[in-house]
Order: structure tokens, then C-alpha cells, then sequence
């Protein structure tokens, strides 16, 4: 008591020193610190979750409106096991991917996921948007294949995912395009692909292709090659043919190191694009076939006698610019 007396007796002193009146205030000068701190804090929390504030606005809303509607998906996920690849989604743009999986229960506003495929992030990933595709579905006259949401709960050990749950979603989404479109390729040869393993990518250029398209598919016979579907600027989705011994590896996050050729139809010749892959997806083709859906990571630039490598976000933009002319 003696002290607070001591220092209200100072604060006093200061007052008057300085030209003030009358006694000191304490309520007032709380009431006047309070008035400008707690706004300051509601600002900063609005700001802070801002992403979980509207989301669960707009999921209470939705439950409303269409509770029957996100009750029958949410149970068809579940009970048919759906898979869904789960990407980061910033701005409207897909990210990449971090994993495959399945929905294994949906309660209490929460999606509960049993991973399948898992990439790894350093990422931290709670309360960040992702969007999930599924394989398209119809309900009432319509097709679903995509939703977005935002991380519920995340355990990773170090930068492997253990456990994920999401939020439930606002609403379920129809058709949603992705990023890149993707240009099928009707003629075998129009793009040529030759691949090394990731290892190799200072020096794969000195070193021949331990994978590769070939010209004329109907002479190789039973030998290995590779054969692309499609290709977009984000990546490509090709099958080797015939699988044998000497591949580099093939496991989902290897890295392969593309040379990648594309016929201009309007210039009548082959444009060159270098890029470092990762290996998103691996899956069976006919006859044997191995499946591989891969993601560009890096862009390859000839500087003198060797490569550099620069990161892409996405796609590589020279290859976006490239798809874009030949498309109109």
C-alpha cells in the first residue's frame, strides 16, 4: 500500500511538473489504455483467423440452406471409400500436392482422413486452404469432383505426414478445372521424352537416356520405351511400355531429370524444354504398362558447359506461353 501510495505521489508530481491539475486518475488512465488495446486486439484476432472465421460462418449457413444435400456426399465418401488427392490452394491457384487419401469418418464439423500416398512438406500445414479432387461424381442431376476446405489437425514426423483432418467444406464444388489443362497427345512421336534419374542431373547430358520415346513404336517390339498421353505445364502423365531392368527409380517422390520435344505444328519443328520431375503418382497400365503422373519442380537453362537449375512454382512459364500459341 505504501508503495502504490509512493508512486501514485510521483505520477502526481509529473502532472503538475509538466502543467496538469488536479489529482491523478487511475480508472482513467486504465479506461483510456483499454479503450485503444482492445481494439487493437480484436483487429489483430479478425485478422488472425480470418480464414476459420468466414469458413465457419459460410458452414453454418450452408447446414442451413443444404444440410440434406452435404449429408448424402459427405456419407457416399465414407461408404465408398472415395479417394481424394489433397493439394494446397492459395489464391484460387492448385498447389502441390500432399497426399492421397481416404475420408474416413465425417463428425463433429471435422473430415477425418486415412492417408494413402503422402508427400513430404516442411510446410506447416494448420488452418492452411487445400483443395481435394475426387473422381467425378453425380448427386441430383449433377457432377461433383473437387471441394475446398482448410487443415483441421496435422501430426507429421518431421516432414512425413501421419495424421490429417480437414474441416468439412463450405460446400461441395461441380466440375472444377485444374490449374493446367492438359493437351492430350493423339500421336505417338508428336512429344518425345527422354529421362535420366534425378542423381544424374549434373551431368545427364554427357550420358545416354536411360528412358526414352521412340519414333517408330511398331519396330521396337518388346523393348522398353516410353509413350506420354498428356502433357500440361505443370507436368505430364506418361507410360513405359514394356518395363525391364536398368530404370532409374520409380517410386512416388523420385526425381527424373526430362528432356522433353514438342512438335509446333505452325513452325513445322521441334521445341526443346528441360525440366526436373517428382514423381506424384505411380499406377498400372495395359499390358504391363507402369503409369507415371509427374510434376514439374525445376526448369533446366543451358549456362556454357552445364545446367543450372531454376525452381518453378507450378509450371514453367516458357512451357506455358509455348502450350498457350499452339492451342489458338
Amino acid at each position: 500500500m505504501i508503495r502504490f501510495l509512493a508512486q501514485s505521489n510521483y505520477l502526481r508530481e509529473v502532472q503538475r511538473t509538466f502543467g496538469g491539475a488536479g489529482h491523478f486518475d487511475l480508472k482513467e488512465l486504465l479506461f483510456r489504455t483499454l479503450s485503444v488495446a482492445v481494439p487493437m486486439v480484436v483487429v489483430y484476432v479478425l485478422w488472425r483467423y480470418r480464414l476459420i472465421i468466414v469458413h465457419v460462418a459460410g458452414r453454418w449457413a450452408s447446414r442451413l440452406l443444404r444440410r440434406r444435400k452435404r449429408q448424402a456426399v459427405e456419407n457416399y465418401l465414407v461408404s465408398r471409400s472415395v479417394v481424394i488427392e489433397v493439394c494446397l490452394y492459395t489464391g484460387g491457384v492448385v498447389g502441390r500436392k500432399l497426399c492421397d487419401a481416404r475420408v474416413a469418418s465425417v463428425a463433429g464439423g471435422k473430415m477425418q482422413l486415412q492417408l494413402l500416398v503422402v508427400n513430404p512438406t516442411l510446410t506447416h500445414l494448420k488452418h492452411l486452404s487445400v483443395i481435394c479432387f475426387t473422381k467425378p461424381f453425380a448427386y441430383s442431376g449433377k457432377r461433383i469432383n473437387a471441394f475446398t476446405t482448410l487443415v483441421a489437425h496435422v501430426r507429421k514426423s518431421g516432414v512425413v505426414l501421419k495424421e490429417m483432418s480437414l474441416l468439412t467444406p463450405v460446400r461441395y464444388r461441380f466440375i472444377l478445372r485444374r490449374r493446367h489443362s492438359r493437351q492430350r497427345v493423339a500421336r505417338e512421336g508428336a512429344v518425345r521424352v527422354k529421362a535420366w534419374s534425378g542423381g544424374k542431373a549434373s551431368t545427364f547430358w554427357m550420358l545416354r537416356p536411360e528412358l526414352q520415346t521412340v519414333n517408330n513404336p511398331a519396330r521396337y517390339d518388346a523393348r522398353t520405351r516410353l509413350a506420354v498421353e498428356n502433357i500440361s505445364a505443370g507436368g505430364l502423365r506418361m507410360f513405359i511400355v514394356n518395363p525391364g531392368g536398368g530404370m532409374p527409380p520409380l517410386d512416388p517422390g523420385a526425381q527424373l531429370v526430362l528432356r522433353i520435344s514438342i512438335w509446333n505444328p505452325k513452325m513445322r519443328r521441334f521445341s526443346f524444354f528441360t525440366a526436373l520431375g517428382v514423381i506424384r503418382s505411380r499406377f498400372s497400365g495395359r499390358g504391363g504398362a507402369i503409369g507415371l503422373g509427374i510434376q514439374f519442380m525445376a526448369e533446366g537453362e543451358k549456362v556454357k558447359d552445364r545446367y543450372t537449375w531454376h525452381t518453378v512454382r507450378g509450371e514453367i512459364p516458357a512451357l506455358a506461353q509455348f502450350l498457350a500459341d499452339i492451342e489458338e
